[in-house]
């Protein structure tokens, strides 16, 4: 008997988890964040996932740099050539962060790439500044260009390598911004694979010179307790007015998502860092809602024939991107609610790819992503067959005169016709009695 109740109990457990999924995935509490700032963003998206004073405007330091990648990649080929200048070389603070590059050294830009990401070479950085700008005065205007156009609206730049200026600033969400499309550049994912990295000599230096990746969560050898495998992408920084800033891209599934932390202390950096992907990733998912190959909609289409309107085409709809969000585990694609903008109807001239309105996915009264739609297929319905009367929009008013008259006519005839074959009838009797 006990054995049975057991059971019983067993069984109900099992059914309780089945009906309620989110006892399993419970959703984890908001850590607590050390540094003075910080922020967690999903890179696809761009969904605050977690913020910490992530609009505020703070010295970054080096992860000044992953600016200056993401313009070295997008303007110069990997095996383009660097020629570094005097002002490259000798216009940063001595005892900052460099690799010995020489005047008139001539390294590639993926040596230079390296240089940079890995050991945060500040004349580096200097270098690959003039090759896509020609001066470093020029350069940081069109970082600051770049990063407004990436939609970081509260970031100014007065140099390549974030050494300190009053005037060099960011904003956690801001840097989240600029990493998360650096976190989809497989040539920048590359390079960070590479926990070290050889320069050869060069035309300056007989030596070779050696590299490491200097984050501590890309790189097992620098600290196993800190390395975490999910971790594809970032970039450290430090000086004395910024204190510790990082940033660190991560990816699990079909989910990449971006940490920053700025004003940190040393002690802290990488724990506030792995709280917030512990958290990012217990908690939230990228939830696909549909593709582009979904028909989510259908319109219909009406064209006219003989004066008459008359339904000709179903059009399908469908969206130009792929849609998903990111939202909390707890939640299943039928819990978000989808509001169309679209006319009622169509006409006929519309054709496959033409833009037509919008759909919103919506979740508890809040827009969670707004996407465009276009026809993706057109069905033709057969043309119909139109009587008399609607091939000639004939009204019903002049049909019933047109039978009035007709019949007012027939009568006519008839009264016509018997007051004939009544003279004749008389006249006939007229002869007879003559």
């Amino acid at each position: 008997m006990k054995q049975k109740r057991w059971f019983t109990l067993f069984l109900s457990l099992i059914l309780v988890l089945s009906i309620n999924p989110s006892i399993i995935k419970a959703e984890v509490a908001e850590p607590t964040i050390a540094a003075e700032a910080a922020i967690l963003m999903d890179a696809d998206t761009k969904t605050v996932l977690y913020a910490k004073n992530a609009n505020e405007a703070y010295y970054p330091a080096s992860i000044t740099k992953l600016m200056t990648a993401l313009l070295a990649i997008e303007n110069l080929s990997p095996e383009d050539t660097i020629t570094f200048s005097r002002d490259a070389v000798y216009s940063i603070e001595p005892g900052s962060s460099h690799i010995g590059i020489k005047e008139d050294e001539i390294l590639t830009v993926d040596q230079a790439l390296h240089g940079l990401l890995l050991m945060s070479a500040n004349e580096v950085a200097n270098g690959l500044a003039e090759a896509v700008s020609g001066s470093l005065d020029g350069f940081s205007n069109l970082m600051t260009e770049r990063a407004k156009e990436l939609g970081a609206l509260n970031t100014h730049f007065m140099n390549a390598h974030g050494l300190h200026d009053e005037n060099h600033y960011t904003t956690p969400y801001d840097m989240a911004l600029i990493a998360s499309y650096l976190a989809e550049n497989e040539y920048f994912l590359d390079i960070m694979q590479d926990m070290t990295y050889e320069i050869p000599p060069t035309n300056i230096t007989d030596e070779t010179r050696y590299l490491y990746q200097q984050h501590a969560m890309l790189n097992p050898s620098r600290n196993p307790s800190v390395y975490r495998e999910y971790v594809i992408g970032g970039k450290t920084g430090y000086t004395d007015q910024a204190k510790h800033t990082l940033v660190t891209m991560a990816k699990q599934g079909n989910t990449t998502l971006v940490a920053v932390i700025m004003k940190s202390d040393k002690a802290t950096l990488y724990t506030d860092t792995a709280a917030l992907f512990d958290y990012g990733f217990s908690s939230y998912q990228n939830l696909s809602l549909h593709t582009t190959n979904d028909i989510i909609k259908t319109l219909p289409g009406y064209n006219v024939k003989s004066g008459q309107t008359y339904q000709s085409k179903n059009y399908g709809l469908g969206l130009v991107n792929d849609a998903s969000v990111v939202v909390l585990n707890t939640i299943a694609p039928n819990d978000i609610d989808l509001v169309f903008d679209l006319p009622e109807y169509l006409d006929s001239t519309y054709q496959v790819g033409d833009s037509v309105g919008s759909v919103s996915f919506v979740l508890n009264g809040q827009t969670l992503l707004k996407e465009d739609l276009i026809i993706k297929q057109v069905d033709l319905l057969p043309e119909p067959e139109f009587s008399f009367m609607e091939k000639y929009q004939i009204p019903w008013w002049l049909i019933g005169l047109w039978g009035i008259a007709g019949i007012c006519i027939l009568i006519a005839i008839i009264l016509s016709i018997r007051r004939k074959l009544a003279r004749k009838k008389y006249s006939k009797y007229d002869r007879l009695f003559k």
